[in-house]
């Protein structure tokens, strides 16, 4: 029958200073990327609100900027020429004009206009600040788009703020539309701005790059500090142990005065476990000698009685029996002689 053998595990062996080191840099570890986690969403979503107020501030310049009776003008007057936008039409070189100077004056914001097209989610480009700084990518006059957002189309109507940013071969982006209202009130058409997001990207990026050697500081000084605090802690009882190991080899000479504070006022758990060793170790070394006396007064008992038993077992032989018999013989033999003589 197969006998059950005990399975032997191995154990990896850590001191109490490796220990602490090893959960205080995990605690760390936790605490930073939380701390780093927090700055980084805090530092963007505030760059991303400075850029959303720059922008929403232009956009209301540029829409104040704008004649509504002129801008419905060029919608309905205006003509494209071979160049394909109404170059010689007053109002429209004037909104371009406006256009362009919003570009000169914050070189972060594109800005166009647009209207309502014929078709269902259409618009149509009406002026577009691309046909200066991008002409080879810049959109036509009246040239029909039909947008993936509703964006655009909400910003006929009302202010509309595209805040999450997105990226094309420009750069990144933000977006915001609102309506060009004429004199009576009523929309005709609307101002989109895309403003430069890159801000963002950047701020972003100089977080993490300057936040990792500030990490690899922080962290090896840290170390360092938990490593001597923890060996420092620690050694009273390294200490403790190492004694107390003496006296469960019998040597009761152990000093464990040693292990109270130099100034009497700052007693920890440490100290008192150390007192209360002492204490115990008193009792047990008087408890061991007075073993010891009830051992050997035992034995000596063993030892009497041992002797009696081998007594009472000589006595017992028959050899002894006969030898007595042979004694008592020759004593009284030895009186009737002296009687007769």
């Amino acid at each position: 029958m197969a006998q059950d053998h005990p399975t032997h595990r191995k154990h990896i062996e850590l001191n109490l200073s490796w220990k602490l080191l090893i959960a205080f840099s995990l605690v760390f570890s936790v605490v930073f990327a939380l701390v780093f986690w927090w700055f980084y969403e805090f530092s963007s979503k505030t760059a991303l609100d400075e850029i959303r107020r720059n922008m929403d501030a232009t956009l209301t310049a540029t829409i104040g900027g704008i004649n509504g009776d002129q801008f419905e003008a060029i919608v309905k007057s205006a003509k494209s020429d071979a160049s394909g936008v109404p170059a010689t039409d007053p109002n429209y070189k004037t909104h371009q004009a406006w256009i362009e100077t919003v570009n000169a004056i914050e070189p972060r914001a594109n800005t166009y206009s647009y209207i309502k097209g014929p078709q269902d989610r259409e618009v149509l480009w009406v002026g577009d600040v691309f046909r200066k700084i991008h002409p080879d990518e810049a959109t036509k006059f009246l040239e029909a788009y039909t947008p993936s957002q509703e964006y655009i189309l909400t910003g006929l109507t009302e202010t509309a703020t595209r805040i999450e940013p997105y990226t094309d071969k420009w750069g990144t982006w933000i977006s915001a539309y609102g309506p060009i209202k004429n004199s009576q009130g009523e929309s005709v058409g609307a101002v989109g701005i895309d403003f430069a997001a890159d801000y963002v990207s950047q701020v972003q990026m100089a977080i993490r790059s300057r936040m990792a050697p500030v990490f690899l500081i922080t962290y090896g000084s840290l170390f360092i500090l938990v490593f001597l605090l923890s060996r420092l802690l620690t050694r009273p009882i390294v200490k403790l142990t190492r004694m107390t190991n003496c006296v469960a080899e019998g040597d009761y000479d152990q000093d464990f005065s040693t292990m109270v504070p130099r100034f009497g006022v700052l007693h920890d758990e440490i100290s008192d476990l150390a007192a209360t060793f002492s204490l115990m170790v008193d009792k047990v070394r008087v408890r061991e000698l007075s073993l010891k006396r009830q051992v050997e007064e035992l034995k000596i008992e063993i030892d009497e009685a041992k002797r009696q038993q081998q007594v009472q077992d000589i006595v017992d032989t028959d050899f002894f029996q006969d030898l007595r018999t042979k004694a008592r013989a020759a004593r009284v033999k030895k009186v009737s002689e002296s009687q007769d003589s």
